[in-house]
């Protein structure tokens, strides 16, 4: 399936876990691009002013995220598979780019052909982000995210140590909220401008549900 198929949605709605359910079933390489600059955040691998930003919830330098982005959709694409991106691109110059920059999507479009650009958009209201993003941890070894008690240490599938994610932080977490408001919903508005198909799917039921119903929106 040599598509590329982004999830778009408020933190919480669970882009994360149905992107890996849907690289499982079609075979597609999952760029999980929060885990990606997590990771670059805990081993101090970003630029001092683009920490600062992902300390805060801020949306990060758009240039920044532009460039790793350009660089796994090439290396995927020419290794013959199909991308799925969950929660990305996160504002107007990511996804468009500028008369000097291709962004995401006319990066997507050279890659994979504009036809074959499948998005989502998963709803859910602030009241559930709030809750989900407070009791999730994640598993340090495979990063699957868990919204279980908090005397659970370990990850049940690998034995992982649970964590909290920096920006799970529920000070971070509301100023993340109001990021993708301002920031990102204009991103889904733009697009929808451009005549960008968007499937929009409500992201409260549990996970099999929502992945049922991204399932008839594929075929």
């Amino acid at each position: 399936m040599k598509k590329a198929i982004i999830l778009m949605g408020p933190p919480g709605a669970g882009k994360g876990t149905q992107a890996e359910l849907i690289a499982y079933k079609f075979g597609l390489i999952h760029f999980d691009t929060g885990r990606y600059i997590e990771n670059l955040f805990r081993e101090r691998k970003m630029p001092p002013k683009v920490r600062e930003e992902f300390e805060k919830g801020d949306l990060l330098n758009p240039v920044w995220v532009l460039e790793i982005f350009k660089e796994q959709i090439k290396r995927v694409a020419d290794a013959g598979f199909g991308i799925i991106f969950s929660g990305s691109p996160r504002t107007v110059s990511e996804a468009f780019g500028d008369r000097k920059n291709t962004g995401v999507m006319g990066s997507l479009a050279l890659a994979y052909g504009r036809k074959n650009i499948i998005i989502f958009e998963l709803d859910i209201p602030a009241q559930t982000t709030m809750l989900r993003n407070s009791k999730r941890k994640v598993c340090s070894v495979c990063w699957k995210p868990h919204l279980l008690g908090p005397s659970l240490r370990n990850c049940p599938f690998c034995s992982g140590k649970l964590i909290r994610r920096v920006q799970d932080r529920p000070s971070i977490i509301k100023n993340r909220l109001k990021e993708y408001e301002e920031r990102t919903k204009p991103v889904l508005k733009e697009l929808r401008a451009k005549g960008f198909k968007i499937i929009k799917i409500d992201g409260r039921p549990k996970a099999t549900i929502v992945f049922d119903r991204i399932n008839r929106g594929l075929k």
